[in-house]
């Protein structure tokens, strides 16, 4: 792809959604992305509910251009999406990307990022994807066994074609040509009540058979670290060796000591992560649950912190 009338490729447009909670995720994620391409390759679509105050919007502003990005500012209003269910933990920014075709009337084609995503390498490989005749590509989700009797209730007959949606592929002219948003919408309004990972839940079920499935090294999760027999069994062992020792995109996903600003956080790439977080306005963010109990759980064997973990923070939501 390149541009009319020159020969320097098209600039890559992607998409992340935010709250000001989220602001210092995303600016860790903009920059990990700005390290990995030369001036002029990235345009930033944030969107975001209003809530993100000027000062902040202006220093994340001064990162993506000193990074030789362009950052564009989307405010979604709850109007779009008030007739959704809110999620028990977190904003209604989950939902955004179910309006991404709409809200980005004129652009052709995106790359969403969750805003738990880390960029390891360019992007180009990934965006130049031929789509051939799916409105999106993704990488399929690795489903514990305890949760895949939920994905088959949805309609989705094998698990494994079930896909994660922390990194997308968007063709947006195929999708305002289905008029899509407007399909999703009115699925997860009239289904709160049996989907559970909402967004993902909805979008799975829109475009069940028609996604166009990636390498998983474009959406390296969590599960194929912890999760690495179920992981094999979607993707075959070699593209889970290839996806964890050289990852393109890292995606944090899954509860909150799996994230890399969390104090049990031990992923291999956690560190870096965290320099990159060190070079960004929100430096200065504490690292969560950095506290005496959680020392002691951290000293706990590799195998037992999750559970010990889980178990105290029901008892501290008790007390």
């Amino acid at each position: 792809m390149t541009s009319a009338g020159s020969g320097d490729p098209a600039p890559i447009h992607i998409v992340v959604a935010t709250d000001r909670a989220y602001l210092p995720w995303t600016a860790t994620l903009l920059l990990s992305a700005l390290d990995r391409h030369d001036p002029g390759a990235l345009i930033v679509h944030l969107l975001h509910g209003g809530d993100v105050p000027d000062t902040d919007a202006q220093l994340l502003d001064g990162l993506v251009s000193r990074g030789g990005g362009t950052l564009l500012s989307h405010v979604v209003s709850d109007e779009r999406i008030d007739a959704l269910r809110r999620p028990s933990s977190g904003g209604w920014v989950t939902w955004y990307r179910l309006v991404v075709p709409d809200v980005l009337g004129g652009v052709g084609r995106v790359v969403l990022l969750d805003g738990d995503t880390f960029i390891c390498e360019p992007l180009g490989p990934l965006w130049t994807t031929a789509l051939d005749d799916s409105p999106l590509a993704a990488v399929a989700n690795v489903v514990e066994p305890s949760k895949r009797g939920r994905v088959r209730a949805l309609g989705i007959a094998d698990p494994r074609t079930y896909f994660n949606a922390g990194v997308l592929l968007m063709d947006l002219d195929r999708l305002r040509s289905e008029d899509a948003s407007s399909a999703m919408l009115r699925f997860a309004a009239e289904n709160a009540h049996r989907i559970s990972w909402l967004d993902q839940d909805t979008l799975n079920v829109v475009f069940n058979q028609r996604w166009k499935p990636l390498h998983p090294r474009w959406n390296a999760m969590n599960s194929l670290w912890t999760w690495a027999s179920w992981a094999r069994e979607v993707f075959g062992a070699d593209a889970v060796r290839e996806a964890t020792q050289a990852p393109a995109v890292l995606h944090f996903e899954g509860p909150a000591m799996r994230k890399p600003w969390h104090y049990l956080n031990d992923h291999p790439w956690r560190d870096a992560y965290r320099a990159t977080l060190a070079r960004t306005p929100w430096a200065s963010t504490p690292i969560t649950d950095d506290t005496p109990a959680v020392h002691f759980i951290a000293r706990l064997p590799r195998a037992w912190r999750f559970r010990a973990y889980w178990r105290w923070t029901k008892l501290r939501k008790k007390t």
